[in-house]
């Protein structure tokens, strides 16, 4: 019997990056999608306490799919304890566009909180994402554009590892009680590329604003300056070298 999986992400129902990855966890799993019904990337763990939210059923490659008119957190828990049939064997958000990585960045990440929330109900959770050339990044994020043929070859490879991944870590009780597998891919992922246990990167927090010719202030990426907690293979350091990388992240059970 396959496995039961819960898709969630923070890219929303018109990511570029969900078609690829759904397919490919499907083929390994059964799977239900239930994603926010826009994009609701850099948002963490946060919940719409002041909202009425709307579900609404999706017609998406003949998948079961939902969309919830919030937060990445708020689809996770309105899935586990509105929509699902049946608990699902693991919840697995992502594939984000861009890369998930680095304390205290990652707990702003919607993606990593979408797996936070299934990991504090007690379910084995995933966070899957990949790193961009910054053409690429604006083009799928912004546009929602369809990914060009040498980017998709790279999302269905990703996508493909992850399924595998994900089975592997089920039958092995790779995941404790409380845990989150963060996995990254570098930038190019093919069959053949590193694949290695890391820790987050601790980040120095730096400016995330730029301002403007009017006076006020935009987002500007800004990953500051890192280290390793203790020496420690990061997945920063992973990622510069080309390698895809993995850490296990206990949020207390």
């Amino acid at each position: 019997m396959k496995p039961r999986l819960l898709i969630a992400n923070d890219d929303g129902i018109d990511s570029p990056f969900l078609p690829p990855f759904a397919k490919a966890i499907a083929a390994y799993a059964d799977i239900s999608i239930v994603v926010p019904a826009r994009e609701q990337s850099w948002i963490g763990r946060a919940y719409s306490r002041h909202s009425e939210l709307r579900v609404e059923e999706r017609e998406f490659h003949g998948f079961e799919c939902r969309t919830v008119s919030g937060t990445p957190a708020d689809c996770v828990n309105i899935a586990l304890s509105h929509l699902c049939k049946s608990p699902p064997d693991a919840v697995i958000s992502g594939l984000n566009i861009g890369q998930n990585i680095a304390f205290p960045l990652l707990w702003s990440s919607g993606t990593f909180a979408a797996a936070v929330e299934a990991a504090g109900w007690g379910f084995p959770a995933f966070a899957f994402s990949m790193r961009l050339e910054k053409k690429y990044y604006e083009e799928c994020r912004v546009k929602h554009s369809p990914p060009p043929p040498a980017l998709l070859a790279s999302l269905e490879t990703a996508g493909a590892h992850a399924a595998e991944f994900v089975a592997r870590a089920l039958k092995g009780g790779m995941l404790g009680c409380g845990d989150v597998a963060n996995v990254n891919y570098p930038i190019g992922f093919g069959d053949g590329a590193a694949f290695e246990r890391c820790v987050p990167a601790r980040a120095k927090l730096a400016s995330l604003y730029v301002k403007n010719s009017e006076g006020n202030f935009n987002f500007a990426y800004n990953i500051g300056e890192t280290s390793s907690p203790d020496g420690t293979l990061t997945d920063l350091e992973c990622l510069d070298k080309g390698a895809a990388c993995y850490s296990i992240i206990n949020i207390g059970c």
